[in-house]
């Protein structure tokens, strides 16, 4: 079966069909989520279940996330460079439906690569709650190896933070 064939067939409806769209001008960062609308994703929770199916949408993401990065090198020195990550942002969806949804955080030009460097370098070593349940999926899709896991926490509404966890993809070769 033909990996096309199997994306649309488990979801419906959702299409990373243009990587252009990665190299677009754009004023700040931008996160394309694997899923828009979570109905889509009922058919793959009944075939797979709750942690089957963050794997699933995990290693589908990492390999759009690995399609753009090979596009900006095909491009050449022409095109901007990027930070480029997996995000994870909605965490109460996991509390609720135990589904971990992933997205492709992009940003280009020179803030966003000095932002990824800001990442890397802060990273700390405590592992927060949001880290802890990131990296459990990435290790139930056998992917932990190769990625730095870090978060970025703003204010949001009252007695809310905004919870961004990033999964860093580290060159081969480098420390995780």
């Amino acid at each position: 079966m033909k990996l096309s064939t199997l994306c649309s067939q488990l979801l419906p409806g959702e299409a990373c069909d243009d990587i252009d769209g990665f190299f677009l001008e754009i004023d700040d960062f931008e996160e394309v989520p694997i899923v828009s609308r979570l109905r889509r994703i009922d058919e793959l929770l009944a075939r797979l279940g709750p942690r089957w199916t963050s794997a699933y949408l995990l290693s589908l993401c990492n390999h759009l996330l690995s399609t753009v990065r090979i596009a900006g090198k095909v491009r050449g020195g022409t095109g901007p460079e990027m930070f480029l990550a997996l995000s994870f942002t909605d965490f109460e969806l996991h509390a609720e439906e135990g589904v971990l949804l992933p997205s492709v955080f992009y940003y280009p030009g020179a803030e966003g690569v000095a932002l990824g460097d800001r990442l890397l370098r802060d990273c700390g070593t405590i592992i927060s709650a949001e880290i802890a349940l990131v990296r459990s999926v990435f290790e139930d899709a056998g992917m932990l190896a190769g990625f730095r896991f870090c978060e970025s926490r703003t204010d949001g509404p009252p007695a809310h933070d905004v919870v961004r966890v990033f999964a860093i993809p580290v060159p081969e070769g480098s420390e995780c």
